[in-house]
């Protein structure tokens, strides 16, 4: 029976889990695996020493056999760590490794030098990681909490603290990808699109062009057709959005603008030059909109100053939507 349950594991290989979010892949790669009888280690990163090529908390899936999804170097060394990890799955019991600076295995070394240490949590609870993929797909931040002491692992609400210890327990934090709200029309909007897919962000379109939709319907993303410029729709805003309009017709901007503002996005953004972002933050004053909501519009949008060839421009809002995330990330207690 087991035979059968392995050789239908074959299916289990990095190309089927390929585009997938990368906090979500090792967890689902386990889970697969779990139910064809094939067993598995979650390789959680929960120290560094001296730097590393990747953050404290970042993950591996490995299975019995030493495939793997997932990386915790610039993909140099993952063969060698899995087949490590794959000695600890036969032992049984969840162990933690050092490789590469302070590491006894003296053939896995990391090109700039530096180490980590990784907690192998062996044949990990499959209503636990069904309950975190659940969360992953639904944009519900929650925690993965190691017991160093006792082997025990769980699940916690909410963002809880960041990623690292906490006496003996590891707390790794998931938070939702960052979310690209796109709209308006044109190449802009269509370069923008391409370059946040490239990213590896989620992204949602509304447009009012059907060129514009033509254009980007090989991306797969949803995309809403805006009717009027007062339109209201189901715009998909939550803490991990980004809102950015890039329209040259400003008559769109102002009643989107008006709920970007209001909503619980971390970067509102807005194309135009300063003058035009002046008059922007004049007519939505002019409405009434509290002088505080309108400050949260960036204009002009991105770090490139004067940016205007649509993939310096695209490239320049995405740092700009990086940056502000990242402090958005720093500010959570």
């Amino acid at each position: 029976m087991l035979k059968k349950l392995v050789e239908g594991s074959e299916c289990l290989t990095s190309a089927g889990f390929a585009g997938m979010n990368r906090d979500a892949a090792p967890l689902a790669f386990l889970r697969a695996a779990q139910t064809f009888g094939v067993r598995g280690a979650l390789v959680t990163i929960c120290a560094l020493n001296s730097g590393a090529p990747k953050p404290l908390g970042t993950q591996l899936g490995v299975l019995e056999d030493g495939r793997h999804i997932g990386y915790v170097s610039g993909g140099c060394v993952e063969p060698a760590i899995a087949e490590e990890v794959a000695a600890v799955i036969a032992r049984g019991r969840n162990e933690i490794l050092t490789f590469g600076r302070g590491s006894r295995f003296i053939d896995i070394r990391f090109p700039c030098g530096g180490g980590i240490d990784v907690h192998i949590q062996v044949d990990p609870d499959p209503a636990i990681l069904g309950e975190a993929l659940l969360r992953l797909d639904q944009r519900r931040p929650f925690g993965l909490r190691f017991d160093m002491n006792t082997g025990a692992l769980d699940l916690s609400e909410g963002a809880g603290p960041a990623t690292g210890y906490l006496d003996s327990v590891f707390h790794r934090r998931y938070l939702p990808r960052s979310r690209l709200l796109l709209i308006g029309r044109g190449a802009d909007l269509e370069v923008a699109a391409r370059v946040a897919k490239a990213a590896e962000l989620e992204v949602s379109i509304a447009t009012p062009s059907n060129d514009t939709m033509t254009s980007v319907a090989d991306l797969g993303f949803p995309i809403h057709r805006l009717q009027t410029p007062g339109e209201i729709w189901d715009m998909p805003i939550d803490p991990w959005t980004a809102t950015v309009l890039l329209f040259h017709e400003h008559e769109w901007e102002d009643d989107i603008l008006a709920r970007a503002v209001a909503a619980k996005g971390f970067y509102v953004g807005a194309l135009g030059s300063q003058r035009t972002h002046a008059q922007r933050r004049e007519r939505l004053l002019a409405r009434g909109i509290p002088e505080a909501l309108v400050d949260r519009i960036r204009g002009p949008i991105g770090l490139v100053d004067r940016a205007r060839e649509p993939g310096v421009l695209a490239l320049s809002i995405l740092s700009e939507i990086s940056q502000a995330r990242m402090a958005a990330d720093i500010a959570l207690v």
